[in-house]
């Protein structure tokens, strides 16, 4: 990609078809911009919505300064405007309507994402001092002076959790301890992840669980844990981690960053004639993102429950190849 751009290459689009032949994608990351690009490509009128004031989701906001600039971003983003696709910041199922989205385009792609990060249920998770993951990468992504105390815990055993790890260390923290509530057999992150991690320094702390973050003077200044053991499995597969009795300790630290996993968007499409959810995520068919409704395509995040870039792109371009057939086939 840095040939490309340092080329001055750009890319071929199709002259323009039909005007009313146009499609409405909804969010502004990977699979959306993939769908909208492709689409752009063939010749089709296409609008991104992006609640965000910056569009590419989590390649702009969530993905770790060291792995992906926001810079970098945008300028794919630049790119796809270059092919013609509008963007329009909008909170869609808040001050946009799916009915008038439904009335004024001829397909809806979602590349919604998922939400917030779970949060931990815990006392003062609330105080000054816990910033959850996805925050956490977003504020010094995005905040040139953002600083980090001298000791930093991150909870959770997944990728989420590495990145926000592997950047507090790199941000200059002193020590970065992450606890998982289970061991390193059952963590949930990639292996290359969590060896990464230990070449960062990261120092990890197993089957730990959190039960409330330590106040002083309004801000964290701890965890308390409890240790716990494992049992039989439970519906992820992995075993059960339940808290043992009596053996709660505290952890001294300068800020806490709970990375719990993010959670479904579901509220936007629960009463969407068709689409049907599965544990939170959009059911299409997988060959072509097809919804139960046939106005409706969806691919990314929201399908997946979380998987990588290349992932959402792929979708997204699926979709986009049978919303083409399916307009030529309308319109011709």
């Amino acid at each position: 990609m840095d040939a490309f751009y340092s080329s001055g290459a750009s890319l071929p689009v199709a002259p323009k078809r039909n005007g009313t032949q146009r499609v409405a994608c909804v969010g502004g990351g990977p699979a959306s911009l993939s769908c909208a690009a492709e689409l752009a490509r063939q010749g089709f009128s296409v609008t991104v919505f992006d609640n965000r004031p910056l569009p590419g989701g989590l390649n702009t906001y969530g993905v770790a300064e060291y792995k992906l600039r926001a810079s970098d971003s945008l300028r794919e983003v630049a790119l796809v405007k270059s092919l013609g696709v509008e963007f329009r910041q909008a909170d869609v199922g808040g001050t946009v309507r799916l009915e008038d989205l439904e009335r004024d385009y001829s397909f809806i792609f979602l590349g919604l994402g998922l939400g917030a990060m779970e949060r931990l249920g815990i006392p003062n998770e609330e105080i000054a001092g816990v910033v959850d993951a996805l925050r956490f990468v977003e504020r010094y992504k995005t905040l040139p002076d953002f600083t980090i105390g001298k000791t930093v815990v991150v909870i959770g055993g997944g990728n989420t959790a590495m990145d926000a790890a592997n950047a507090a260390r790199r941000l200059g923290a002193s020590e970065v301890h992450l606890f998982y509530r289970r061991t390193e057999t059952e963590m949930p992150a990639f292996s290359f992840e969590y060896d990464h991690s230990k070449v960062e320094g990261v120092q990890f702390h197993w089957v730990a669980q959190p039960v409330a973050i330590i106040e002083h003077e309004g801000r964290a200044a701890g965890v308390r844990f409890v240790r716990t053991s494992l049992g039989e499995p439970d519906a992820s597969g992995r075993r059960r981690a339940a808290p043992v009795p009596d053996s709660e300790f505290d952890f001294p630290c300068d800020l806490v960053i709970p990375a719990l996993g993010q959670s479904r968007l579901t509220s936007l499409l629960e009463n969407t004639r068709g689409i049907a959810l599965d544990s939170g995520c959009v059911v299409v068919e997988r060959a072509t993102g097809r919804t139960g409704n046939p106005q409706y395509y969806a691919g990314g995040d929201c399908v997946n429950g979380g998987r990588e870039v290349v992932d959402a792109v792929a979708d997204g371009k699926r979709a986009a190849l049978d919303i083409a057939h399916q307009l030529e086939a309308k319109h011709g």
